[in-house]
């Protein structure tokens, strides 16, 4: 045992409440340690004068009103109290000011993206209209080339090409 691991069992070794393997490793230490020695005559004093001490009986009814006022006070938890922005307003101004400023910027950079990313151009639209026409060859689904009218793979097909669930 090192004094890292015998300073913290001092009190526990003055009450006695060590186990007996932790108890002799400290008394060893204590045997070759007198920095820890003199720790453990410090607590000497103190140990004995708490334990003369007696704890204060409770006065009379003392639980019955600390209960009572309690009950008193405290407010019933209701579904009516159910607060789902509690934590929004429990924040500090600033951090909800960051957040409103983030969710603009978000928002704004979205859009931004959004607008920037559409066709361009009306050749664009066209190309995607012929590959929305044509969704067998424009997604690779030659697989569903030779489905019969009216399966789930030609109602597939034709969602994809804008048919609106028309068959081929």
């Amino acid at each position: 045992m090192d004094c890292r691991t015998a300073q913290p069992s001092l009190s526990a070794y003055v009450r006695g409440e060590l186990p007996p393997d932790v108890r002799s490793a400290l008394q060893a230490h204590l045997r070759e340690c007198p920095a820890c020695l003199a720790s453990l005559t410090a607590l000497d004093p103190i140990a004995a004068a708490l334990g003369q001490s007696q704890e204060p009986p409770a006065p009379q009814g003392f639980a019955t009103r600390v209960m009572a006022a309690a009950r008193s006070r405290g407010k019933p938890v209701v579904a009516g109290d159910w607060d789902p922005l509690h934590w929004w307003r429990m924040t500090p101004a600033p951090m909800r000011a960051a957040a409103a400023a983030m969710l603009v910027a978000g928002l704004t950079a979205g859009l931004a993206t959004g607008w920037t990313a559409r066709p361009a151009t009306r050749q664009a639209q066209d190309t995607q209209a012929v590959a929305l026409a044509d969704a067998v060859a424009a997604y690779h689904m030659d697989y569903f080339g030779d489905a019969p009218d009216g399966s789930l793979a030609d109602g597939y097909v034709a969602l994809l090409a804008g048919r609106n669930g028309e068959g081929r």
